[in-house]
């Protein structure tokens, strides 16, 4: 069976992320223009990344409580 990480291991990925979401959206607010399209790639593949990793630590915890 597949080894998911403990939580705290995925928070390492949390701060280089979130600093270049930041980043892309300050951006966008202080020019005006619009994200980039690899901004909005990004951000797309942080939201499916996100949605994977959730999802599998959602249901192995209701496996494991049945």
């Amino acid at each position: 069976m597949l080894k998911i990480p403990r939580a705290e291991f995925f928070d390492l990925f949390g701060v280089p992320v979130f600093a270049i979401i930041a980043l892309l959206s300050g951006w966008a607010i202080t020019t005006g223009d619009q994200l980039p399209h690899w901004g909005l790639g990004f951000l797309f593949f942080v939201g499916l990344f996100g949605i994977f990793i959730d999802g599998a630590m959602v249901s192995r915890a209701y496996k494991h409580k049945k």
